[in-house]
């Protein structure tokens, strides 16, 4: 006996399948009878996949949806009873990727880079919620995390009405949504409102810090110039009094050489001659000259002198 199909449904994560499976029941004339039960799938945990969900021979469909409105599904041309599969996320990626020269392609005809770049971080958003079952869900129940993040959204959030209902242009000021270090500069932004005061007035300070550092460098310059031409004045007059002196040293050991030279002239003398009028008639002028206590000085000078020759004898007439 054939048994007509019921119509049984899955659950699967929020999808439903339909389908009909017959339920057959053979019965034999033995006495034993034997039921054949319906072998139902089991339906597993929704997760990403990345089978291919693109018709055959059809190219993907990978325009960007033009309702400003538009949520995750919208990106992925995907409604929410379908599984999340990652084709369309990695077609994307290699269509809206910063470091891929795509600029050539038909969809980006006249879209600038900034546009490019916020679809990227878009597409990059929408595939962490349809990704994540959690995340997922918490969308579908109150559209979590997507119209409230502030870097996504900022231009087109509404402006703050009550702050206990609405956050407005500064989104989630949650510090646990700082994730990069864009996240943390506009949560300082939103945070510290005499920023942009306290960076011109550390930079004013910087800037008279910097001058009066000029000034000290120029005084201890000025200092330093003064004390060099002073050292330098130092040391000529030092070596003035040196070569001062040692001249006056130098004419007082030749006075001094000059008086024993004297004196030592003066004892040979007395030692050849202790009479001191000489050995012949010519010397007896010479050695007054040399012995006389007056004439010391000038002893050298009558030494060197020759003297004048004798007058010869006048001649005697013979007659």
């Amino acid at each position: 006996m054939v048994v007509g199909g019921s119509t049984l449904s899955c659950c699967c994560g929020g999808l439903q399948l339909f389908g009909e499976l017959p339920i057959v029941l053979q019965s034999t004339s033995t006495s034993s009878t034997r039921r054949k039960q319906p072998s139902i799938s089991r339906c597993g945990r929704r997760f990403a996949h990345t089978s291919n969900s693109y018709p055959l021979e059809s190219e993907p469909d990978l325009s960007w949806p033009t309702t400003p409105t538009f949520s995750p599904y919208d990106i992925f041309k995907l409604s929410k009873a379908e599984c999340y599969s990652k084709r369309r996320y990695y077609d994307l990626v290699k269509l809206y990727h910063p470091d891929l020269q795509n600029k050539d392609h038909p969809l980006f005809k006249n879209v600038p880079e900034s546009i490019r770049l916020h679809r990227y971080r878009l597409i990059v958003a929408a595939h962490e919620i349809l990704s994540d079952p959690a995340k997922r869900e918490a969308y579908d129940r109150n559209g979590h995390g997507w119209h409230h993040r502030s870097e996504l959204f900022a231009q087109k959030a509404p402006r703050r009405m009550d702050v206990r209902y609405e956050r407005g242009m500064g989104g989630d000021d949650s510090i646990y949504r700082n994730a990069t270090w864009e996240d943390w500069e506009r949560w300082h932004r939103r945070h510290d409102r005499n920023q942009s005061q306290a960076s011109t007035v550390s930079h004013g300070t910087f800037a008279s810090f910097l001058i009066l550092l000029m000034l000290f460098g120029g005084v201890g310059q000025a200092v330093s110039i003064g004390n060099y031409s002073s050292h330098v004045a130092d040391r000529a007059r030092e070596s003035h009094e040196k070569c001062a002196k040692f001249l006056h040293s130098r004419r007082q050991q030749t006075i001094a050489q000059v008086d024993s030279l004297d004196s030592g002239l003066q004892s040979f003398l007395i030692r050849r001659d202790p009479y001191g009028y000489g050995l012949k008639e010519e010397e007896e002028e010479t050695y007054r000259k040399v012995l006389s206590p007056n004439n010391k000085s000038h002893a050298l000078h009558a030494i060197e002198t020759p003297s004048p020759p004798p007058e010869k004898p006048p001649e005697i007439a013979k007659g």
